[in-house]
């Protein structure tokens, strides 16, 4: 099998510096499609990190660019993918790497996951598009097994069921070894109906340096279902292994009255089977994050526009609601808060949100951070405004002394806040002293375009060693630009495809060394 031919590289590719000490690629260029014999150090192509850009177009436009520098440290087109067809024309969805050095992007209206070998030959090659379930959408590298790559299948846009589930949306597991002499390409493990409709995120609940007893789930929300699905991830030999185990109930009453208009009251689901759905609720969980500093989960609920704490040690098997396992709640109702994530040490909620209201000539970009320590009441540290910024997309550097947050380009407020928004703007801060401000770095004023996004290239030990942003717009064919994190300075800007979009920073074992940023 041809597959499995060119598997046979020397590993141990060197990631060392080249030009600006970011990306590198030796002996290819975009016209190639033939394997060429490995050198010593490393695959035939891959000298370096490269980064895979994903182009949104119509048709075949939808293409995956691969960016790596010449040795002069200058942005570098290696090569396109997709043009030919291989992901089927689909508009392209989230991209993850596994720790067996595998690239697994979702094709959302296809039903499939696209897999990508970026080592064995002069380019990445792209194997194959495995069937999931319906519209996969965010998709996820297990934390517990860096081989296991866990797919959201969040069922049909209109009621968010699966076809394959008699109800309620699902999630497909993949596996893959390592690329290599004796490798397997990834192939699918099974997929498991939730029960609850919608869109799905997930966790990984896992023992921690503190405690050891916390079990290995793999925690679910649907947004449509209003429910917390535990699924068994304590190991792929368990004979419950991927089974939905238990469930959390989201539905509140003081949750329900408050909608508009209000929502009914919720059922009593103490007693509910666990292969029956729960009645749906008006929570609509989105977003959820594990803690390695508390042990504990942090979901929050946008219908109630409230977190809760969840602790996973307080989760009962089978039947029943596990309102119990509820350790704390915050309201966010009253603030501008809207969106969240967690700092890579698990400590700090951070929050963005926008005030509209405050200044009729500006807006008021909102920052904040919610301190998970202790067991008191959890409370927001309001941290200083960005005048005329909406916050956007934001990660953190493994190593936690880099965030970068992008301004949104999109207008928001009235006429006079419009004319006054900052657009093109990342920012970078140092939040290492949270919960006290934080500390700028720079404000980078970038290419004018219609929409921007980021990823960062981390190497070492979790630092930042350089952003690559892209530049796009829709229908407009786009550019990535190259900053060298350690000076801020922008080096050249590269054509790649219509309207760029996410990008995912790749070089051989980044997954195992949990070196990508993170929100």
């Amino acid at each position: 099998m041809e597959a499995l031919n060119r598997r046979s590289y020397v590993s141990s590719i060197t990631t060392g510096a080249l030009g600006l000490a970011l990306i590198g690629l030796a002996a290819c260029n975009s016209g190639e499609s033939t394997t060429t014999a490995p050198s010593s150090g490393g695959s035939a192509a891959l000298q370096g990190p490269i980064a895979f850009v994903k182009n949104s177009g119509v048709g075949n436009q939808n293409t995956l660019s691969v960016v790596g520098t010449d040795t002069q440290g200058n942005l570098k087109l290696i090569s396109t993918m997709g043009s030919a067809g291989e992901f089927e024309n689909n508009a392209l969805g989230d991209m993850q790497v596994s720790s067996g050095d595998w690239v697994f992007m979702n094709l959302t209206a296809g039903g499939k996951i696209s897999t990508i070998d970026p080592l064995s030959g002069a380019t990445p090659i792209h194997e194959a598009n495995l069937p999931v379930g319906t519209r996969p959408v965010h998709i996820y590298r297990d934390q517990t097994d860096g081989e296991v790559i866990w797919s959201m299948n969040d069922g049909d846009a209109t009621n968010g069921n699966d076809a394959g589930c008699p109800v309620g949306a699902s999630v497909t597991v993949l596996h893959n070894s390592h690329l290599g002499t004796g490798g397997n390409p990834p192939s699918v493990v099974g997929t498991t109906c939730t029960l609850a409709a919608g869109h799905g995120v997930t966790a990984f609940s896992r023992p921690t340096a503190t405690d050891s007893t916390i079990p290995k789930y793999t925690v679910i929300t649907n947004e449509k279902g209003g429910q917390m699905a535990f699924l068994d991830n304590t190991s792929a030999t368990s004979p419950t292994y991927r089974q939905m185990v238990a469930r959390l109930d989201l539905c509140t009453n003081a949750g329900q009255a408050a909608l508009n208009p209000p929502g009914p009251a919720c059922d009593d689901e103490s007693a509910k089977a666990l292969n029956a759905p729960f009645t749906g609720n008006g929570s609509h969980p989105h977003g959820i994050r594990w803690s390695t500093f508390t042990g504990k989960i942090y979901s929050f609920q946008e219908g109630y526009n409230e977190f809760v704490e969840v602790d996973p040690k307080l989760v009962a098997l089978g039947p029943g609601h596990n309102e119990g396992a509820i350790t704390r709640r915050l309201s966010l109702a009253g603030t501008p808060y809207t969106s969240y994530g967690i700092t890579p040490n698990g400590r700090f909620l951070f929050l963005r949100g926008v005030d509209l209201t405050t200044d009729a000539q500006h807006i008021i970009g909102k920052l904040g951070v919610v301190d998970l320590s202790g067991s008191g009441t959890l409370t927001i540290i309001n941290l200083p405004d960005l005048l005329d910024v909406v916050p956007s997309t934001f990660k953190f550097t493994p190593d936690g002394q880099r965030m970068y947050l992008l301004a949104s380009n999109t207008d928001t407020g009235n006429d006079a806040q419009k004319a006054a928004q900052k657009k093109d703007r990342l920012f970078v801060f140092n939040p290492s002293a949270f919960p006290a401000a934080l500390q700028s770095v720079a404000e980078i004023t970038l290419a004018p375009a219609g929409t921007h996004n980021f990823d960062v290239l981390v190497q070492g030990a979790g630092q930042a060693n350089a952003v690559l942003v892209s530049n796009g717009g829709a229908g407009v064919t786009g550019s990535v630009t190259l900053i060298n994190a350690n000076n801020q300075i922008q080096g050249n800007s590269l054509v790649v495809g219509v309207n760029p979009g996410a990008i995912l920073f790749y070089y051989e074992g980044i997954a195992a060394a949990n070196n990508q940023a993170t929100s």
